[in-house]
């Protein structure tokens, strides 16, 4: 039986002429194109994804950490109320034994208000650095924001979502900023206050506060992390 070859797409069944054999190759590379790019961006959304559930899982892990440490930081600080209130009671009754004199009472007193103010004054300044961390961090939350909603332009309802979280990170960075200034300024004070009540106490009963452990007036500020 005699087959004949029916020439490739030289005619369709209704008669029109078929896409020459160029424009069919062309619109086959595009289409393969296309595809490809297609697949390239499924595999690059999906890297991603994975990246962002790490940076989520990783956050998590942190604020979990941090909120065991501020709790045993707020365990240490009721243990170290109790020791004070301990030093302070039996410093009283050496005292008494002593019979004290004026000068030594009023020694006692300044002592007594110098680790008072000291305490105050840690804690201002500790609040002071803390703040100051935020607000940088803040800050560079908002910059990172703004620039991925300018590569959102095709996605608004996505970029109206990551724009109003940037305007949300530039006032909380405003705040802190205004909360660390102001705790600054009155740790400064408070600390100032302490060394001076300390430097009388020591004139008015040099021996007893030789005897004593040495008073730190002084804060201690960790260093700031870098923020990311």
């Amino acid at each position: 039986m005699k087959i004949t070859k029916l020439p490739l797409l030289s005619s369709v069944r209704d008669g029109t002429p078929a896409l020459p054999r160029a424009m069919v190759l062309a619109l086959a590379i595009t289409l393969t194109g296309a595809l490809g790019s297609r697949a390239a961006d499924g595999a690059a959304a999906q890297q991603l994804l994975a990246a962002a559930k790490a940076k989520e899982t990783r956050a998590q892990q942190l604020r979990a950490a941090a909120s065991a440490a501020q709790q045993k930081a707020a365990d240490d600080q009721m243990e170290a109320s109790a020791e004070e209130r301990d030093a302070r009671i039996f410093e009283a009754r050496a005292l008494k034994l002593l019979g004290a004199d004026p000068n030594k009472q009023r020694a006692f007193n300044l002592r007594h208000e110098a680790s008072r103010v000291s305490v105050e004054a840690q804690n201002m300044l500790v609040s002071a650095r803390n703040a100051e961390q935020r607000a940088a961090q803040h800050t560079r939350n908002a910059e990172e924001l703004r620039k991925a909603v300018a590569e959102l332009k095709d996605q608004p309802a996505t970029a109206a979502t990551l724009e109003t979280e940037a305007k949300d990170q530039t006032a909380k960075a405003q705040t802190e900023a205004d909360t660390a200034s102001r705790e600054k300024f009155a740790g400064q004070a408070q600390e100032t206050r302490a060394k001076t009540a300390l430097a009388e106490a020591e004139k008015l009963d040099p021996e007893t506060q030789r005897q004593l452990a040495p008073a730190s007036a002084k804060t201690v500020v960790v260093e700031p992390r870098q923020v990311k």
